[in-house]
């Protein structure tokens, strides 16, 4: 289950002004959201997480993993776009 996180909020604001492949492969979180994630990466190293914490990195993943999904569609639309 993805949480409501800054992250998960970003990626709906971004999507729902309809961007263009360009945009969405040029697409970036925010630099808090960046530092979020690796806040967890590192505590998750650390072998200190918390469940709720756990449950926030998976989200992060999850998202991570759909956006570069998105972002190989979007590429594949610019290379026919280009043939």
């Amino acid at each position: 289950m993805i949480l409501k996180t800054r992250a998960a909020t970003e990626i709906a604001q971004f999507l729902a002004h309809h961007p263009t492949p360009e945009q969405i492969v040029a697409f970036h979180p925010s630099s808090e959201v960046a530092e979020r994630a690796y806040e967890l990466i590192h505590t998750e190293r650390d072998g200190s997480l918390t469940e709720e914490e756990h449950k926030e990195l998976e989200s992060y993943l999850v998202i991570e993993y759909l956006m570069e999904l998105v972002k190989l569609e979007a590429q594949r639309q610019l290379r026919q776009q280009a043939s």
